[in-house]
């Protein structure tokens, strides 16, 4: 199966503007704050939908890909996939949880952050949550999609005077929706979603061998995921407008998917038509999303660099210097050590290790 270049660069993108994002809200100065604030409400929804619609795509990828193996080997089957795939996701879960512990003891210094919505929880509850509806329509899938964004509108509202409380409904909130700011998980869960039917219109077209057939197929779907981002943006924006601005909000969501989907059909027609034709292989977006993990974790130490020294006029050097020794390191961690300093892949590996190892495990003491 091809591996789509497009879905690299899209989730490269996102973790180098999310690492921009971090150094501006933790080196500027209490006064100049407002930059990242234009920042965040510009690009963050943005970033963070694209890099789980993107991951929810690659989901469904990998799952089909686990499908043809099961064709080809007898020693893999169905219930291993799913027991590779459910590990996986409990793994990447207990990094986000050391993750949140760490942050709520070394930097927020409140015990509330031990359970809060970042994009490596957000991840791994929407892998749980993803694995029954994989083998469902794309149409069910949409729908869902699409009723889990009202809802997420509908429950935060009502739970919002809540927040704070030592009641069901405060408890809830806080499950659900702490903190607001962040990758709560209704509605981040619902573009993963959607992210998974795109990834099944890529792998069916993928399956297409005839090339003029192909050229066809991407065509329509780039020209209908373009007009339905273009109809997307416009709703996002004219909805309950300014509202589209409002982190994780009902019209923020469709604005994101919008604009995502025209992306997305900017790249792939890149890709696929060969519009700009590039002599050597540039794969600057592939290493941020090779170790996309692994970045989102190390990157934090960023944090303590210039925390609240720099002033719009001195921070864009110091950020700038900064992405470039950042690029220049991964690009030779990845020369020098490839995969193994891929937190992702490290996931994916003990988790296959681990499930084949038990599985020959049982079959050993049946067979005494």
């Amino acid at each position: 199966m091809k591996r789509f270049k497009t879905i690299d660069t899209a989730r490269g993108m996102a973790i180098f503007g999310m690492v921009i994002g971090h150094m501006l809200n933790w080196w500027l100065t209490e006064e100049d704050l407002w930059i990242y604030i234009v920042y965040y409400i510009i690009l963050a929804p943005l970033g963070v939908s694209a890099f789980l619609f993107i991951s929810g795509a690659s989901a469904t990828l990998g799952y089909r890909k686990r499908l043809t193996q099961i064709k080809e080997s007898n020693e893999f089957n169905m219930q291993t996939v799913r027991n590779v795939f459910m590990l996986r996701a409990f793994l990447l879960l207990v990094i986000a949880l050391i993750y949140n512990i760490v942050g709520a003891f070394l930097v927020f210094e409140d015990l509330r952050w031990i359970w809060a919505w970042n994009v490596l929880q957000t991840i791994a509850f929407s892998l749980f949550l993803i694995w029954p509806l994989l083998r469902t329509s794309k149409i069910l899938r949409i729908i869902l999609g699409i009723i889990l964004l009202i809802a997420n509108q509908l429950i935060f509202e009502f739970l919002l005077p809540y927040q704070g409380q030592i009641n069901f409904y405060g408890i809830l909130f806080y499950l659900l929706f702490n903190p607001p700011h962040e990758y709560v998980i209704l509605p981040f869960f619902s573009i993963f979603l959607l992210g998974t039917v795109l990834g099944e219109f890529l792998f069916e077209l993928d399956q297409i061998e005839n090339q003029d057939e192909r050229r066809i197929a991407f065509k329509n779907l780039l020209m209908y995921s373009s007009i339905l981002g273009l109809s997307l943006m416009i709703f996002g924006i004219l909805f309950q407008f300014p509202s589209f601005l409002e982190h994780a909000m009902f019209s923020s969501m469709v604005y994101s998917l919008g604009l995502i989907l025209i992306i997305f059909s900017v790249l792939m027609l890149i890709e696929e038509f060969e519009i700009i034709k590039i002599k050597k292989n540039h794969k600057f977006f592939y290493y941020y999303s090779y170790y996309s993990f692994t970045i989102y974790i190390v990157h934090n130490i960023l944090y303590f660099l210039f925390y609240r020294q720099l002033t719009i006029i001195t921070i864009w050097i110091p950020v700038i210097v900064t992405m470039i020794i950042l690029s220049l390191v991964i690009i030779f961690v990845h020369k020098k050590l490839g995969p193994y300093a891929s937190i992702k892949f490290g996931i994916s590996v003990v988790s296959f290790v681990m499930i084949v190892r038990k599985k020959d495990r049982i079959k050993q003491i049946l067979a005494n």
